[in-house]
């Protein structure tokens, strides 16, 4: 990817407005952050049940198309020891999952402190890759197990098939779960994630196609508008394009359905108005500027209240606290100094989003 979003790159993850509603269970869904810079959502974590109250965790993190390798997640008892000292007393009420090799995922609910720090989407990381951000949850996959690689998938590749990746990008306002299958074998099938408005999937596999079609194939997509309606079928014929590409179910603005093939490691480069690049003359689904101006106002004081907390712990540590404590949390202070002086500077500027996104960066420098 020749172009990061410069907020993500400088590790400003900000978390998502709730749009949906996730199963009583703690801790199964989908974890999603978005960038106020360019208006797009990045999931980051995917959590499955496993067997024997663990779980099965899935990371994807800034830049990476598909889900990476599987980890093993496990509620915190409490006896069990953390890796770090806890910044904060942590409140009874909440629930502390262990992710192997990359750290924790908590959910604080109301104004409840986790080891942490709080959060007003119901939801906490501490990844060590990107330190401590609030997330909003959605639901897995629903009514049927998620077909694919690491699910249920009957068909067996002929030698002459190439395996291919699919991927849907939702530009229209309302959640959509979406599903590709081959019409003439239904065994041949791929799901992508439940989708929020404005948003794209992450790379989902596997499907396959004849590296070299000998007669027309004709593709069923099948799909759900959420939370509650039914599934629903068109079938549509495969694109003129190399099957060893990315495939894309397109969810137009008005719910039409359309199906392209995108070239893989496609630059993502950011345009002026803070748009990124997706390929084929599109760019990714994003907020609208409406929505976008929210979430950078929530953002704001989410940074700003997380600032205070911190503040605080800094200042009322005691003279006996471990050098190693105290270091860790003046950085956090510099962070969140950092990330608000940011927000702060992008939220007054009135250029074009880019430029702003230059000026704010600056101003953080700076500061």
């Amino acid at each position: 990817m020749s172009h990061k979003p410069a907020v993500i790159a400088a590790c400003l993850i900000f978390a998502m407005p709730t749009l949906s509603h996730a199963t009583d269970a703690p801790f199964p869904g989908i974890y999603s952050v978005i960038d106020p810079v360019t208006g797009m959502t990045q999931d980051v974590l995917k959590i499955e049940p496993f067997i024997n109250g663990e779980f099965n965790v899935f990371p994807r993190f800034a830049g990476e198309r598909a889900w990476a390798g599987v980890l093993s997640g496990k509620v915190m008892g409490a006896r069990d020891r953390y890796l770090e000292e806890a910044l904060f007393p942590q409140d009874s009420k909440v629930r502390t999952l262990a992710i192997a090799d990359i750290g924790y995922l908590y959910r604080p609910p109301g104004d409840s402190y986790s080891r942490d720090g709080r959060s007003d989407t119901g939801y906490l990381s501490h990844i060590f890759a990107i330190g401590i951000k609030s997330m909003q949850r959605r639901p897995l996959l629903a009514g049927h197990a998620e077909r694919g690689e690491r699910g249920q998938h009957d068909y067996r590749p002929r030698a002459d098939d190439a395996k291919i990746v699919v991927s849907t990008l939702n530009y229209s306002a309302r959640p959509i779960q979406v599903g590709v299958s081959d019409a003439g074998n239904p065994a041949n099938a791929v799901d992508t994630d439940p989708l929020n408005p404005y948003m794209s999937s992450a790379a989902n596999c596997c499907f396959y196609l004849p590296a070299t079609p000998h007669k027309p194939v004709q593709l069923t997509i099948e799909y759900r508008w959420l939370p509650d309606g039914k599934p629903e079928t068109r079938t549509l014929p495969l694109p003129a394009g190399n099957a060893t590409e990315e495939l894309l179910v397109v969810v137009q603005a008005d719910g039409k359905l359309a199906l392209e093939f995108r070239a893989p490691h496609e630059s993502q480069s950011m345009t002026a108005d803070g748009s990124v690049k997706a390929g084929n003359g599109r760019l990714y689904p994003a907020l609208p500027a409406a929505e976008r101006k929210a979430v950078l106002a929530a953002e704001l004081a989410r940074q700003q209240r997380s600032l205070k907390d911190i503040s605080k712990k800094l200042k009322n540590l005691p003279p006996t606290t471990p050098l190693q404590l105290t270091q860790r949390v003046a950085e956090l202070v510099e962070e969140r100094q950092a990330a608000v002086t940011y927000l702060e500077a992008f939220s007054a500027c009135k250029a074009a989003v880019r430029e702003c996104d230059k000026q704010a960066r600056a101003a953080a420098r700076a500061r």
